[in-house]
């Protein structure tokens, strides 16, 4: 046979994942067996841990199944309540919270994980809800860092859905509202329904312009998901930045120069904040983030005994995001 001139060679890609804003937790409390926290970045790494029967295993190959998943993910089980196993987990790397015991039997409630989590104002918690009477006793304003997906179907842990389609992606460049997500089936309800699930705090999956997307974007308090997302992400940005630069130098001095550093460090942050989209632009398309940092001349000698510094300030304003829209026509005749 002759030399063949041409040759195809067809490799077969993985899905391209991204770090994103923290790492999404599956958490399985009541377990026969303990699991320590753990993290994946596929499917084969959970399957090492989880058989695929386990809702462990299915929750997680929900999220890999995603467009643009994370690149990876957090399992762990625990013989206590997830409250209980919650204590020894708070200061590992994992942003969104996934209960794969939720509802079982002696589990903590949804109530009592919500309210434990928002006490500390840096971790979410995806609740999967199929009764909209589970969340009558829930005060909803109290819950900033709750979001409640509320799903009929055989789908285990529809929630994570969600969290994979939004947890690789970066802080402030997008909306949870008509994200599309893969795995699972719009309901098929009514707009009074829909109206229902809304005023009851949740969110849901339907079907818009042919299309599989999230009916709304909103925490259980109310608040867009994607401006609590920008607000821990700025609180955590800043409090890392600026720990690193008093680690890393040997002394930040207290005058207008080691002030002036403090200052850059944050101004960096916003940067990064307005290119993800988290910032919005004024009429000349200039980003509305400022900072306010006072001189040494300005500051207290009380603080400046105890080299504490306290005259930095900064603010923005939030690019928010169109979730609706009216458009008026004109014909001429």
């Amino acid at each position: 046979m002759a030399k063949k001139d041409v040759q195809v060679v067809i490799k077969l890609e993985k899905v391209i994942k991204r770090l994103g804003f923290g790492v999404p937790l599956l958490l399985e409390g009541k377990a026969s067996k303990a699991v320590p926290y753990t993290e994946c970045s596929d499917i084969d790494e959970v399957k090492a841990l989880y058989a695929e029967g386990t809702a462990t295993y299915k929750a997680a190959e929900l999220i890999f199944r995603q467009e643009e998943p994370p690149d990876k993910i957090a399992v762990c089980s625990s013989t206590d309540k997830v409250v209980t196993a919650l204590d020894g987990l708070m200061n590992k790397g994992w942003r969104q919270l996934l209960v794969m015991s939720e509802g079982t039997s002696d589990e903590s409630t949804m109530k009592e994980i919500a309210d434990y989590l928002e006490v500390r104002k840096d971790k979410m918690y995806f609740a999967n809800v199929d009764d909209l009477s589970d969340l009558s006793g829930i005060t909803p304003k109290d819950y900033e860092h709750t979001v409640a997906f509320y799903y009929i179907g055989e789908v285990t842990c529809p929630a994570a859905a969600l969290v994979g389609a939004t947890a690789g992606k970066d802080v402030g460049s997008f909306t949870y509202k008509n994200q599309i997500l893969l795995g699972i089936d719009p309901l098929d309800i009514s707009d009074t329904e829909l109206t229902a699930i809304h005023a009851a705090g949740a969110i849901t999956f339907v079907e818009k312009a042919g299309d599989n997307v999230t009916s709304e974007g909103k925490t259980l308090g109310g608040e867009y998901i994607d401006v609590v997302d920008s607000k821990d992400w700025l609180i955590q940005q800043i409090e890392y930045k600026v720990q690193k630069t008093f680690n890393n130098m040997d002394k930040v001095s207290y005058d207008d120069n080691g002030i002036n550093i403090l200052d850059a460090v944050v101004v960096t942050v916003l940067k990064e904040g307005f290119d993800n989209g988290m910032i919005a632009v004024d009429d000349e398309g200039l980003p509305t983030y400022y900072t306010d940092f006072a001189k040494r001349s300005e500051t207290d000698k009380a603080d400046r005994v105890v080299r504490r510094y306290i005259g930095g300030s900064f603010g923005f304003d939030l690019a928010g995001a169109i979730h609706e829209a009216k458009i008026t026509g004109y014909i001429n005749i």
